[in-house]
């Protein structure tokens, strides 16, 4: 009997019975339901229906096929606007936007306009937008107004210097360890040498290190006859730049390759996504065409997250639902790559510890799709690390190197951290060089690492 039920439903379903059809896909079965209603697609009714699935499934470029074949016959100004952004058709989706004139298109076009470098446009747009937002929504939208005041010449941008901004960042290190006090008015005995070597291990640039830093610092004040504690300040900072040595590497993406393909990896909470959104907003303002590829299909929130840096950045989006394969969103991010032309394409991915081995798994088939397009990619495998958690962050990292290549490391949230100096320690430990470092919440806050500006921030 039950047979028959599935047998019928079907029958009806490929018969054309629309109820059959979404029955199809209540019951999970959306890709049937999506090759039965494509066989159909003259039909008006039906067509809005599968346009519809494509929007859920993430299938973008497949709707945006119907929305170039059927034009206004199928979906809203505001869902063909929504598809033809995350294709990569701005000037379509920007025309789309304007069409529907409600505060939210408009923002979304405004900052469409920003991103290709049109700020004279898109501040007309955002102002437009403005004026009738809720007041829920003005901070959003003004603060994109100012972006494009600044990029027009109209507000003078204050630039703060990489030493000012890694003094910003270290902030709640050097409040908790006091460096400063150290080096100030201290008689050179082994009591200073031990508070020292306990500030180095607080700040967590690991105890082997600072054990060897005291030691070499207390060889220095005997062979120099050093009587005051401001007089190895100096030599302190360079005996931890020492530790430094051959850390820094700047993440590089040139302009032969199209597209450059950067891997990111790390766990959950790491701030693996905001510094995605950061690094889209940075090859934007460069001028490049950037792709997102949400493949963290696993965490509750990913995807709505990258959406919206992706709205914050201007960069564009391949998604499918929640607990989709994450491969198979690669696959179509590698698809979309290369229909749109893009210069940089930045792919999330999961990042569950406690199922090591699936992960490992999952990390290793992303990387094959992504070389069965595009052979020598990726260019980069940065594997995002949370300061804050000091060690935890170096066997956090082995685990991911087992799985892939690591070429290099951004650190996260030094601002929010009492741990400055694990920098030093996953440097020593691991031996990847430290590409990107995260010195706050702005989009701007993520700097190419300087170990020179980074140790003169610690202990200044």
């Amino acid at each position: 009997m039950i047979f028959f039920k599935k047998s019928d439903l079907e029958k009806r379903a490929k018969a054309g019975d629309v109820s059959a059809i979404l029955e199809l896909a209540r019951k999970g079965k959306r890709e049937k339901a999506i090759k039965l209603l494509e066989e159909k697609e003259n039909d008006p009714q039906l067509r809005k229906v599968l346009f519809d699935l494509y929007l859920e499934e993430g299938k973008d470029l497949q709707a945006y096929r119907l929305v170039e074949k059927y034009g206004e016959d199928v979906g809203t100004a505001k869902e063909r606007a929504l598809v033809a952004e995350r294709i990569g058709n701005h000037d379509y989706a920007v025309k789309e936007y304007l069409r529907v004139g409600d505060w939210e298109s408009l923002f979304r076009a405004g900052t469409i306009l920003l991103a290709i470098h049109q700020p004279e446009r898109a501040l007309d747009v955002l102002q437009r937008s403005l004026s009738i937002a809720p007041p829920s929504e003005r901070q959003k939208v003004e603060e994109k107004i100012e972006e494009a005041k600044k990029r027009l010449g109209l507000i003078e941008e204050k630039k703060e210097s990489l030493l000012e901004k890694f003094r910003r960042g270290l902030k709640k290190t050097r409040e908790s360890v006091e460096f400063g006090l150290i080096f100030r008015g201290r008689k050179v005995d082994d009591e200073l040498f031990d508070e020292l070597e306990e500030m180095l291990v607080k700040a967590d640039v690991g105890v082997k290190t600072a054990v060897t830093i005291v030691e070499d610092l207390r060889k220095y004040a005997i062979r120099k006859n050093i009587k005051r504690s401001e007089d190895l300040k100096e030599e302190t900072r360079k005996l931890i730049l020492e530790n430094l040595r051959g850390s820094e590497e700047k993440l590089e993406v040139t302009v032969e390759k199209k597209p450059e393909v950067i891997l990111i990896l790390g766990v959950n909470g790491s701030g693996k996504t905001t510094t995605i959104g950061k690094l889209a907003h940075r090859f934007i303002r460069e001028g490049k065409k950037v792709l997102l590829v949400a493949g963290d299909t696993f965490r509750a929130g990913a995807i709505k997250q990258l959406e919206v840096w992706a709205e914050r950045s201007g960069a564009d989006i391949v998604r499918k639902e929640e607990g989709s394969d994450p491969a198979s969103v690669v696959y179509e991010g590698m698809e979309r790559a290369k229909e749109g032309s893009y210069e940089v394409v930045l792919v999330d991915t999961a990042g569950r510890l406690h199922t090591k081995e699936p992960l490992i798994n999952e990390l290793r088939k992303i990387k094959k799709v992504i070389q069965k397009h595009f052979p020598d990619q990726p260019s980069e495998v940065l594997l995002v690390l949370d300061s804050t958690t000091g060690q935890n962050a170096v066997q956090q990292a082995k685990v991911f190197k087992e799985a892939l290549d690591i070429t290099g490391i951004a650190v996260t949230k030094l601002d929010g951290s009492a741990k400055g100096g694990s920098i030093i320690a996953i440097w020593k430990d691991l031996k990847i060089p430290v590409k990107l470092v995260g010195v706050g919440e702005g989009i701007e806050d993520l700097e190419d690492f300087s170990a020179e500006e980074y140790v003169n921030a610690l202990i200044d």
